[in-house]
C-alpha cells in the first residue's frame, strides 16, 4: 500500500485557488515520487479547512494563502485560526503564503508557522515550495534506526560476533531445531545482532542511529528527551523512580499504581505517602484517587520530591492531570505519570486534554506494545523536566539496560512513533467511530451493556467533580444482568468464538481496541455479545456465586518498605500473618495492584481480601503455596 498525503490549500479567492492547486499539482508530478500518492485539495473558508482537517486523517499539511488581517469580514485572525487547526491535529505542519512586505508581521503572529513563502513564488517557482514541503514530509516520516538497520540485514554480512547462532546458521543447519528457524523465517535471525555493529549505535549511551531514532521520537511526542527501553514499562518506571528519589525522600503515590512503581520506591529506599483507593465492589475495578485527597497529600507533604499517578487505569478512567501538575509544581514537586495504557493520548483531540505530556507532567512512560504498534517489552521514557539530571539517569538506566538489547524491539519503537506522527489521528478517529457504532447497537440489548463515561459517573461519585474522563477504546462490557456466569461467558468467547479477552472481573470484561483493531473484529465481538444477550448459547445458565470484593485495605506502614523488603524474612500461612509486618508485595494479577506492600502491618481485612481474591480464581503474585513472607520476629 502506498500512503496518501493530502495537502490542504486555503484561499478565499476561487480563481487564485485554482491557479495555486494547478501549479503545485504540476510540481508534485515533476518530483516523480513513487513512494507516496500526493493530492492537493482546496478550501475557500476557515470553516471548511477545519472540517476537512477534522474529518480526513489523510491531510498531512495545511498551506494558508493570507492577504491581510480581516480579509473577510468577521473572520478570525491568523493566530487564532492556526491554533484551531493545531487543537485538532497538533502534528500537522502549517505553511503561509502572503505578500513579501508583511512576511515578518505574519511570522510573529504564531509560533506554529512551519514556513513562510512569498505568494508570487507559487506561480513563478512552485518546485521550490513543493520541495520544501516534501523535505518536511521526509523529515516527519524518517526512521533513523529502522531504515539503515533493514539495509544492513539485507546485505547479509558474515557474522563473526555474537549472538552465537550467526544469523540463524546453528538453527538452519540442525536436524533437531531447524523447525524453529523455518517457523520464524530468515529475517528474524539475520536481524538478531549485537552491539558489535558499531554503526547502529548503543542503547546504553544513545549513540549513532539509536540516538537519532530517540531524537525523532522526542520530536513526535513533543518532549525534551525520549529514551527507548527494551524490557517493558515496568523497568521504565523503576528507572525514573530511582533517578529522582534518594534514600528517605517522600513520594506521593496512588496506592493502586502498578506493582513496578511500588518496587521502584522500594529500590530507591523512598518514603511513600499512599493515596487511598476508590473501588466499586459490584463491577470490581478501581477509579483514580480523588483530587481532594491529592491536594491534601501535597499540602501535608510540601517537602515531597515526587508525585506518581496512573494516567489511564486499566479500565480507561482518566485523571485530570492538569490539576495535579498545577498543585504539585506550585510546591516544587515533580510529576511522574505512568501512561502505559494511553500512549496515543496526544494524537487525538478527544484524548489530548488528559494527555500527561500535554498536561505538563515532568516524566511519562508509555508501553508502546500495549495499545500502539511495537513489539512486546517496547517502552518509551519521555522527559520534560528542565532540572533533569541526565548523567545520573544514564547511570540508573545502565543498571537496568542489557548490553545486548533486542534490536527488533528498538526498530519497532522507531516505526511506532512514525505511525503515530503520520496516521495516529486517522486510525484513532476510525476506532472511535467503530466503538461508537458498537455502543449504539449494544444499547438496544436487554441484558448486556457497555459502560461509558455516564456509567462511570454513576459508579464513582467523584467522577464529575474531579473532571475525570474515560477512554472508550477500552470497552468495558457489563454482564451483571446476564443469566450466564462470567466464567462461562469467558469460556464461550474464548473457545467457541475465538475472542481473546484482556481481563475480566466478577461482572465485567475488558476488551481493548488498539491501533491494530479492525471493523471486522468489532463486528465479530458484536455478534458474540448479541448471541449472549439473546440467550442463544448452549451452556449452563446456572450462575456462579459472585463474590463482591471489599475495597482493597488502606496501606498503613509500620516502617519504610525498603527496610521490610531487605530485612530478614520468613514464610507463614496467610491465616497466621495477622499483626505481622509484610516483607513482600502481595499482588492480584491482573491488573497488578498490590493488596499488601512491604512494611505494612497485616490486618484481618488484608487476610479477608486475599481470601476473597483467591476464591475468585485470580492469580496472586507474592504468595507461594498459600504462604507469604513477613519479617522475622526479633
Amino acid at each position: 500500500m502506498t500512503p496518501l498525503y493530502k495537502i490542504l490549500i486555503f484561499e478565499s479567492n476561487s480563481e487564485l485557488l485554482d491557479d495555486i492547486i494547478l501549479s503545485l499539482d504540476q510540481s508534485v508530478k515533476n518530483y516523480n515520487r513513487s513512494d507516496v500518492d500526493f493530492e492537493i485539495v482546496g478550501a475557500k473558508s476557515m470553516e471548511e479547512v477545519l472540517q476537512l482537517v477534522e474529518e480526513d486523517g489523510d491531510f498531512q499539511s495545511v498551506a494558508i494563502s493570507w492577504q491581510f488581517e480581516g480579509q473577510v469580514k468577521g473572520q478570525k485572525n491568523l493566530s487564532a485560526f492556526i491554533q484551531d487547526i493545531k487543537n485538532l491535529r497538533f502534528e500537522i505542519p502549517i505553511y503561509v503564503f502572503s505578500d513579501d512586505e508583511i512576511g515578518m508581521d505574519i511570522v510573529e503572529e504564531s509560533d506554529y508557522i512551519e514556513s513562510f513563502f512569498y505568494r508570487n513564488d507559487i506561480i513563478t517557482d512552485p518546485d521550490f515550495i513543493m520541495g520544501y514541503i516534501l523535505n518536511d514530509f521526509d523529515d516527519r516520516t524518517q526512521t533513523p534506526f529502522w531504515t539503515p538497520y533493514k539495509k544492513y540485514v539485507i546485505e547479509s554480512n558474515d557474522s563473526w560476533h555474537t549472538p552465537g547462532h550467526s544469523g540463524g546458521s546453528s538453527f538452519r543447519n540442525s536436524p533437531y531445531i531447524q523447525d524453529f528457524y523455518h517457523f520464524y523465517g530468515r529475517n528474524v535471525f539475520a536481524s538478531d545482532l549485537s552491539i558489535s555493529v558499531d554503526s547502529l549505535g548503543s542503547l546504553s549511551d544513545s549513540s549513532n542511529l539509536i540516538g537519532k531514532a530517540q531524537e525523532a521520537a522526542a520530536y513526535t511526542f513533543n518532549v525534551m528527551k525520549t529514551y527507548f527501553v527494551t524490557n517493558g514499562s515496568s523497568t521504565s518506571n523503576k528507572i525514573i523512580l530511582q533517578t529522582l528519589l534518594r534514600s528517605g525522600d517522600k513520594v506521593i503515590a496512588d496506592r493502586n499504581c502498578h506493582k513496578s512503581v511500588h518496587y521502584g520506591i522500594i529500590q530507591a529506599c523512598g518514603q511513600p505517602i499512599y493515596l487511598d483507593s476508590t473501588y466499586d465492589s459490584k463491577y470490581g475495578f478501581f477509579a483514580p484517587p480523588k483530587i481532594a485527597d491529592i491536594k491534601e497529600a501535597i499540602e501535608e507533604n510540601p517537602d515531597a520530591k515526587l508525585i506518581v499517578l496512573t494516567g489511564a487505569t486499566y479500565e480507561g478512567i482518566l485523571t485530570d492531570i492538569r490539576k495535579v501538575v498545577e498543585m504539585a509544581h506550585a510546591k516544587g514537586i515533580k510529576v511522574f505519570i505512568d501512561e502505559a495504557w494511553f500512549a496515543y493520548s496526544l494524537f487525538h483531540p478527544r484524548f489530548r486534554y488528559y494527555s500527561a505530556i500535554d498536561s505538563g507532567a515532568d516524566y511519562i512512560t508509555h508501553s508502546a506494545h500495549k495499545v500502539v504498534s511495537a513489539f512486546s517489552q517496547a517502552s518509551y521514557i519521555h522527559v520534560n523536566d528542565e532540572d533533569f539530571d541526565e548523567d545520573f539517569f544514564r547511570e540508573i538506566y545502565s543498571i537496568y539496560t542489557s548490553t545486548s538489547p533486542k534490536y527488533q524491539i528498538i526498530a519497532s519503537l522507531d516505526v511506532c512513533h512514525k505511525q503515530l506522527e503520520m496516521e495516529g489521528y486517522k486510525i484513532i478517529n476510525n476506532l472511535l467511530a467503530s466503538v461508537q457504532e458498537l455502543k449504539e447497537h449494544v444499547d438496544r440489548f436487554k441484558r448486556i451493556r457497555i459502560l461509558d463515561e455516564n456509567s462511570m459517573a454513576e459508579i464513582f461519585p467523584h467522577f464529575k467533580e474531579d473532571n475525570l474522563g474515560h477512554d472508550p477504546l477500552k470497552i468495558m462490557v457489563d454482564f451483571s444482568a446476564c443469566d450466564y456466569s462470567i466464567q462461562e461467558i469467558h469460556r464461550f468467547l474464548n473457545d467457541e468464538i475465538g475472542l481473546e479477552i484482556e481481563k475480566y472481573t466478577q461482572s465485567t470484561m475488558l476488551v481493548l481496541l488498539t491501533l491494530g483493531g479492525t471493523k471486522s473484529k468489532v463486528v465479530r465481538l458484536f455478534n458474540a455479545l448479541k448471541k449472549l444477550d439473546e440467550g442463544k448459547v448452549q451452556m449452563s445458565k446456572a450462575k456462579s456465586k459472585k463474590n463482591q470484593l471489599i475495597n482493597v485495605p488502606k496501606i498503613d506502614l509500620a516502617m519504610l518498605p525498603s527496610e521490610a523488603f531487605f530485612g530478614r524474612r520468613e514464610a507463614v500461612g496467610i491465616e497466621d500473618s495477622e499483626n505481622r509486618v509484610s516483607a513482600g508485595l502481595i499482588t492480584p494479577y491482573p491488573p497488578g495492584i498490590p493488596a499488601i506492600v512491604p512494611g505494612q502491618k497485616i490486618t484481618k481485612e488484608h487476610i479477608q481480601y486475599i481470601n476473597q481474591v483467591k476464591q475468585s480464581g485470580i492469580t496472586i503474585q507474592g504468595m507461594f503455596d498459600g504462604e507469604i513472607y513477613v519479617l522475622c520476629d526479633e
